[in-house]
């Protein structure tokens, strides 16, 4: 039987809550070394096209249990602000005992309803999260009000978008949860008045980068 919007949704929200405790150990955690660093050169090429500042006000959306937590705080430093969104509770749980820093704001909602102020945010990144939306023009629609004028905007995957699409076709909960390709994706971008800078699209890495 064909699943409904709520039943997709629903079915989408308890798989990312009950998955959050082991989420960091799963994807990141190099099982040869123990350290969770499995993806330290992909993390490194992310950062370094795409600029991050002292003072810097930014929004990680779909952020689960704070992956890019550190690297956005080595370069914003304690004068920045972090926004830690994510629709999963138990993701913004596991988050906040993860990351103690006092410049954190930890958020529970769907990024179509990010509950931040107009011109609010100097970046705003997508990281492993975009197919996940609910909703992804008014998704992009909120991401575009709360960017600063000339704000970046970034949404990132360390696979490409077949890979990416081909994953979540093999896991029942997400199996609906698909990336545009990138006719659809600029469209996207387009209508919510964000300018691509950057689109690579290649096997291990995907990243879109647009300003405001």
């Amino acid at each position: 039987m064909k699943m409904t919007g709520d039943e997709i949704y629903r079915t989408r929200k308890e798989f990312f809550n009950e998955h959050a405790e082991g989420w960091y150990d799963m994807w990141y955690r190099d099982n040869a070394t123990g350290r969770h660093d499995k993806h330290k050169k992909d993390f490194d090429r992310l950062f370094s096209i795409f600029p991050l500042r002292a003072g810097d006000h930014v929004l990680d959306v779909g952020c689960g249990t704070g992956v890019l937590v550190p690297f956005v705080l080595e370069r914003i430093t304690e004068t920045g602000i972090l926004y830690e969104l994510d629709f999963a509770g138990k993701m913004i749980e596991v988050n906040r005992s993860m990351h103690e820093a006092g410049n954190i704001r930890f958020i529970i909602a769907d990024a179509e309803n990010a509950p931040l102020e107009d011109c609010s945010c100097d970046v705003v990144i997508c990281f492993s999260c975009f197919p996940h939306f609910n909703d992804m023009e008014k998704a992009m629609t909120t991401f575009s009000r709360i960017l600063k004028p000339q704000g970046f905007f970034v949404v990132s995957h360390f696979e490409s978008s077949d890979g990416i699409n081909k994953h979540h076709e093999s896991c029942h909960a997400v199996r609906h949860d698909r990336l545009p390709d990138e006719t659809g994706m600029r469209a996207l971008f387009r209508k919510a008045n964000l300018n691509i800078d950057l689109f690579t699209d290649e096997p291990g890495f995907y990243c879109i980068i647009a300003r405001k």
